[in-house]
């Protein structure tokens, strides 16, 4: 019993981990099929050959695009337009190397499926070439989902990653004071080192829960890739800013969405590469339900017109509901996937907008 739930999980990460290769396999064979078959139906139409296959090819490129934005890699729809771009440049220099191996190369087959044999078998020899190039170009902003945990002396972190292992994108760590939070908190650094031991090739995400960020910004910076902090600070945004870049991080902003931002939302994020929302009612409290006025927030947030030269971060109570209403890269959550019976499934689910199930 004990080897089948082991294989299980063993399995479960295997498919989660390879996924995106997987079903982009699927998809190319599905798209490559059409492809074929519409420029067999033009030829039968009389259509001149070359353009039966500039259609056909188009028609594959766009049917590939689609089910991958749809089944594969969720993209922001602000950058839907970008994606198709470079998946067409993409696809169109593949099909070229393609057609050009295929001067070279011959089969010597005869009958009518001399050509789409011999595209099905080179379109196989530059897959890996496409697939790598799309991952990290096409589809490099599709959602992230990271996990939350606090740097307090009481958190398990073993228990943590034994139930999340490297499923997380990255690690978000809230560091919480009195300053901002009306309660004793017992705040341990050493949560760092063991996030870093942990999850050694994650990115580590710190979230300061303070009106004095600048007395923790020397303790974290050398753990965390992303430094947030919260508009509403007793310091000056500017030093705080310069004091995170000189300390080798990056600074990102927070805005708690019970706040008004509207009258001077697009100043306050034109000096971030990173936004973040926070998106429950009282700071530096797991475990609570998504406060509904977020969703204003956000809306404004991705409707500003210098949306694409930020990433927009959302954190609290995002779960497998409303996660289909949130439009943003990456995602923070800490009870949902925590406290739930299959924390990695959770994930999962959350990386797919809700659309995966199991």
């Amino acid at each position: 019993m004990l080897f089948s739930s082991e294989l299980k999980k063993d399995l479960d990460f295997a498919l989660y981990r390879y996924r995106h290769i997987l079903i982009y396999i699927v998809i190319g064979l599905f798209s490559l099929v059409v492809e074929l078959l519409i420029r067999k139906q033009l030829l039968n139409f009389g259509l001149n050959p070359v353009l039966s296959i500039i259609l056909s090819i188009s028609i594959g490129i766009l049917v590939a695009f689609i089910l991958n934005i749809k089944l594969n890699f969720y993209i922001p729809e602000y950058l839907l337009l970008r994606s198709l771009f470079y998946f067409v440049v993409i696809s169109v220099l593949s099909a070229s190397i393609q057609f050009s191996i295929n001067k070279f190369v011959s089969f010597n087959l005869k009958g009518s499926y001399e050509y789409e044999f011999s595209r099905i078998i080179i379109s196989g020899i530059v897959f890996i070439f496409a697939y790598i190039l799309h991952r990290k170009i096409t589809f490099r902003e599709h959602g992230k989902v990271g996990v939350a945990i606090y740097a307090k002396r009481n958190e398990n972190t073993h228990g943590i990653f034994q139930k999340i292992g490297i499923y997380p994108d990255f690690i978000h760590v809230d560091v919480v004071d009195n300053t901002l939070v009306k309660t004793e908190i017992d705040q341990s650094f050493y949560q760092f080192d063991l996030i870093k031991a942990y999850w050694k090739n994650h990115k580590v995400y710190t979230h300061l829960m303070t009106k004095k960020p600048s007395l923790w910004i020397d303790k974290v910076a050398k753990y965390s890739d992303i430094i947030f902090f919260h508009y509403e600070v007793e310091e000056d945004l500017n030093e705080i800013k310069n004091k995170i870049i000189n300390s080798g991080s990056k600074p990102g902003i927070v805005l708690h969405a019970v706040n008004d931002y509207s009258k001077k939302l697009k100043e306050i994020v034109s000096d971030f590469k990173d936004i973040m929302v926070l998106s429950i009612e009282n700071i530096g409290f797991s475990g609570q339900k998504f406060y509904e006025g977020s969703y204003k927030l956000i809306n404004q947030i991705n409707n500003l017109d210098n949306r694409k030269q930020f990433n927009l971060h959302i954190d609290g109570g995002v779960n497998k509901q409303n996660i289909k209403s949130i439009k943003a890269q990456y995602i923070v959550s800490g009870s949902a996937v925590l406290n739930n019976e299959n924390p990695r499934n959770a994930i999962m689910v959350l990386k797919t907008f809700g659309k995966y199930f199991r």
